[in-house]
């Protein structure tokens, strides 16, 4: 008996020691993997229409440096949300206990960046500086919120490069409240899901690493996902109640905009005789978007319910500063002492160009813009911008849903796409080549569309940094020297001209008694998308543009080109490509050149030839040719 009980306690000591039970992961969820998630759980409990708890289990073991970032630690907290615990382990590849971590240990600071005057929105977070790899981390946190218009939502794929051993995510709510769900993405994986009563769980198990496809629709148009939304809730202290996107715009029209658009009468006097000579309501508004442009700045306020009502148009025409909903709700205010009704527009605002769900109904968006409608065109104002011209969006707002906030609810509403042929950049260069190999030549670029949102910040940067820009990007052109450069922004039509003299000490190549030399000498497009097999998504690109290039060409007497590149035209869904090469009348040469690649979306089994196009635009655009001397 004593020796049963030797043998027993020795055991329990070895389980012990080792601290955390080594787990068997197998192989495919490791492969292409920096991390895989070992086990996740989530809780989310709502107790009632201004109440939820959050709970959280993370286990995860870290492969190598790429997956630290995805052994997170971290969690906010403001006056409405308070962490209730947080700790974090940390074990070697024996199982063994490294390090551990309490809510004390956690560092804290804002969670807003440097750009807000205000803000109770803070962080708590843990910055773990691993010792060795593997490693495993586990996660612990919890946390209580009376911000229900957000409830949590389920992503199981949150980053590339994660296998999934098993995450689950299970929500209860209470039998008096409507929950309203919607799940996306599930074909194709084994999501599990239990009903029983008012509580759901959703679980998935034996996930592999999902690796980065190019011109892929993002990680949440291919994974699954769950988003949920109560009927009623609550939001810093308001209360709301929705099941419709009406509902939401009659709410924050209500809630957040009804009392904040007063003016100070000395302004209203001021807007009215600014624009008292305007001969179109086009005209009004331009006058009043340049005098917002002129007369205030972006500043971020995030104080309560100030991260979601705008502050009072009399406290921004005091201060001069505002953030987009205060600087929005002001230029609103200014257009309508004017007689130019206007909307507040809620949108989210990014490259990628994401939409609100016109579907599901929920407080969303991180961003909103004027929308201004005439009898012919919806026009929209980006009012946190010091320099964007009107109706100008660019990137960061275009071709998306936005719900526009009427005093009768809200509106769905699409902003401009720039069409393909709309993003237009044109060159036209005088090239003179001298016999040492050198050249010089005046450039002329026109952009519009979404290639003049990528160049207009240029006109803000110092002069050595726009020299610099144009080094970086003609890098190839061997002893660059830059003569002069000059501007011209035409607002009205979106347009911006750059003029540009430059000397260039190295560019034909020798070979013998013979030059090589490239007659694309301005806009070389190399990039080639990198070879995918067994492609899972669709080819999505989202913005097109046309280029046109035209280059006169002028040789040292005694000079000639042997032969001529041979005329290319390439027709593909994704695009055209096209250079003509002559000989003019007077001597010289002539190289155009016209490229449209196209916005779309194209099946996956399609991406093989959308690379190879690209890769003969690549090949064409650095296309050779031969010059001799007499």
């Amino acid at each position: 008996m004593r020796k049963f009980t030797i043998i027993f306690l020795l055991a329990l000591i070895q389980v012990n020691a080792q601290d955390f039970p080594i787990v068997q992961i197998p192989e495919q969820l490791t492969k292409n993997a920096d991390a895989t998630i070992i086990s996740k759980d989530v809780k989310v409990t709502i107790e009632d229409y201004d109440k939820y708890y959050y709970n959280e289990k993370l286990v995860i073991k870290v492969y190598n440096q790429n997956g630290d970032k995805h052994a997170r630690a971290f969690a906010f907290y403001d006056n409405e949300q308070r962490i209730e615990d947080l700790e974090v382990k940390v074990f070697n590849s024996n199982g063994k206990q490294l390090d551990r971590f309490k809510k004390k240990d956690f560092k804290d600071q804002s969670a807003v960046g440097n750009g807000t005057l205000y803000s109770e929105s803070r962080v708590k977070f843990l910055r773990y500086v691993p010792v060795t790899y593997p490693y495993t981390l586990v996660f612990e946190s919890s946390y209580s919120t009376s911000d229900t218009a957000f409830l949590p939502d389920c992503n199981f794929v949150e980053d590339y490069g994660i296998g999934i051993l098993k995450s689950t995510f299970q929500i209860s709510y209470q039998e008096n409240q409507t929950l309203r769900i919607k799940e996306s993405n599930f074909d194709g994986f084994n999501v599990d899901k239990i009903k029983e009563g008012h509580k759901l769980k959703y679980s998935i198990a034996n996930l592999v690493a999902q690796e980065k496809e190019p011109y892929s629709s993002g990680l949440k148009n291919n994974t699954p996902n769950v988003k949920f939304a109560l009927n009623k809730f609550h939001l810093k202290g308001v209360d709301g109640e929705a099941d419709s996107w009406k509902d939401y715009g009659k709410w924050i029209h209500d809630e957040f905009l009804v009392g904040q658009e007063q003016l100070p009468e000395a302004t209203i006097t001021s807007i009215k005789k600014l624009v008292e000579k305007a001969s179109s309501l086009e005209e009004k508004i331009r006058l009043v978007y340049k005098y917002v442009q002129d007369n205030t700045r972006y500043i971020s306020v995030q104080l309560g319910i100030g991260g979601w009502k705008p502050i009072s148009a009399t406290e921004v025409d005091r201060n001069k500063y505002g953030d987009c909903k205060g600087l929005t709700n002001y230029t609103k205010a200014l257009l309508e002492a004017v007689g130019v009704p206007s909307y507040y527009t809620v949108v989210y605002a990014g490259r990628d160009k994401q939409n609100l769900d016109e579907e599901f109904p929920k407080m969303s968006g991180n961003h909103v813009i004027l929308n201004v409608p005439l009898h012919d065109k919806e026009i929209y104002l980006e009012c946190t911008s010091q320099k964007a011209p009107v109706n100008f969006l660019g990137t960061f707002t275009d071709d998306r849903n936005v719900l526009k906030v009427t005093p009768n609810g809200g509106i769905f509403d699409k902003t401009k796409k720039y069409e393909d042929e709309v993003s237009k950049q044109k060159s036209v260069a005088s090239v003179s080549i001298n016999q040492d190999g050198s050249l010089k030549a005046n450039v002329t670029i026109e952009s519009t569309g979404i290639q003049y949102h990528n160049k207009y910040g240029i006109l803000d940067f110092k002069k050595e940094d726009q020299m610099e820009h144009y080094k970086e990007y003609w890098s190839y052109l061997n002893k660059l020297e830059l003569d002069a450069v000059s501007f011209s922004n035409d607002k009205n039509e979106a347009r911006l001209t750059e003029d540009v003299n430059l000397w260039v000490g190295s560019y034909l190549s020798k070979a013998g008694n013979q030059f090589l030399m490239v007659p694309n000498i301005f806009n070389r497009n190399t990039f080639i998308p990198k070879r995918v097999r067994n492609r899972k998504t669709d080819v999505v690109v989202k913005r097109g543009y046309f280029d046109e290039d035209v280059y006169n060409i002028t040789l040292p007497k005694g000079y000639k080109i042997e032969s001529l590149l041979s005329p290319v035209k390439i027709i593909t869904p994704f695009g055209e490509y096209s250079v003509v090469m002559k000989k003019n009348d007077d001597g010289t040469y002539s190289y155009s050149r016209k490229l449209v690649i196209k916005s779309g979306v194209f099946p996956k089994e399609q991406y093989a030839d959308f690379r190879a196009f690209r890769k003969k635009i690549a090949q064409f655009d650095n296309s050779k040719i031969i010059i001799t001397t007499n």
